[in-house]
């Protein structure tokens, strides 16, 4: 957390844009593109690893939750701020684990249907 720490969310901004930018040219070759390929696959994945990466900084960043906000919470739902803290760090911790998922389950599909294609477009050449 500690190696992290010093990464201002201000500072991914033109990582996350330029990410962005990369996934709509994917993602527009991608729907031109008539079967999955392998180099198709692979650098969905890559993408995938980026945006889990952002994820991942942003979600360990500590600033990313003014420290006056579980005061707010405490007294709005009657408990204390510890509590709040524990329950917020739950959520971010669920955030980080789901995008982990998210992002195993796509790639996977995505090689699967590489290997499909590859598949179905052999046979037909038959």
């Amino acid at each position: 957390m500690l190696l992290f720490g010093n990464i201002s969310i201000m500072a991914l901004f033109p990582v996350t844009l330029l990410l962005l930018t990369m996934e709509i040219v994917f993602s527009s070759y991608k729907s031109t593109s008539k079967i999955w390929t392998t180099k198709l696959a692979a650098v969905n994945l890559i993408i995938n690893l980026f945006w889990v990466t952002i994820i991942i900084l942003l979600l360990l960043n500590p600033m990313i939750i003014h420290p006056f906000l579980s005061d707010l919470l405490a007294s709005i739902f009657s408990r204390s701020p510890e509590d709040i803290n524990t329950q917020v760090m739950m959520i971010i911790f669920a955030v980080g684990l789901l995008s982990l998922a998210t992002t195993i389950i796509d790639s996977y599909v995505a090689f699967k249907k590489s290997k499909t294609d590859k598949s179905i477009n052999t046979s037909e050449m038959e």
